[in-house]
């Protein structure tokens, strides 16, 4: 009988103890949301990548997001050398409020026009992903400012890239210094009537 009662312990505490040690050892399931690998880049990798969701929507559109506009995913690359910012991308996706919407699609903010390419960029993460049937497009026609618009809900895609600041001319050199002469005469002409 002793033997029975340490049996139904023991087989549970086994069972639990293996179950334990293969979740330890199996794959994470948050695999899914570990950065993607270098591989993606063409040409080297950013020096800088921000995921702050906030910092990119301020970014992007120069204010601060609402409470109701909801930063799904944000991602801003940067490349920089000695002399400073070189180029940088961001994407974001929200579900934005109907203030967003209303500036950046109905009031047009930026004055964009619309688009027709609906290439998801070369570049982009993995969640940078909407169907081309169910989405309009507003781009800057000067710049790679793209804004898309979901048709089923509020979702706002949006993505731009650029250049680094162009550096300034060189300082000139300062004038030599002038060196007063002395004496009773003047070193110019004398004024004219």
């Amino acid at each position: 009988m002793n033997l029975k009662k340490s049996m139904f312990w023991l087989l549970p505490v086994c069972g639990l103890a293996g179950l334990l040690a293969w979740q330890w050892r199996s794959p994470r399931r948050d695999a899914a949301a570990a950065p993607e690998p270098l591989s993606r880049w063409q040409g080297a990798p950013p020096t800088r990548t921000l995921t702050d969701g906030r910092e990119i929507f301020y970014k992007a559109f120069w204010r601060q997001p609402s409470a109701e506009d909801e930063i799904l995913h944000g991602e801003r690359h940067e490349w920089s050398d000695a002399d400073g910012l070189v180029k940088w991308q961001w994407f974001l996706v929200v579900k934005a409020s109907p203030a967003l919407l209303k500036d950046l699609r109905d009031d047009n903010l930026f004055g964009l026009v619309p688009g027709s390419s609906l290439a998801r960029p070369a570049q982009a993460p993995a969640w940078f992903t909407f169907l081309p049937g169910e989405v309009s497009i507003l781009q800057s026609r000067n710049s790679g400012l793209r804004l898309i618009f979901s048709h089923s809900d509020n979702t706002l895609y949006a993505t731009d890239s650029g250049a680094g600041f162009t550096k300034g001319a060189a300082l000139a050199d300062p004038p030599p210094p002038v060196v007063p002469l002395s004496g009773r005469i003047p070193q110019g002409s004398p004024p004219r009537r």
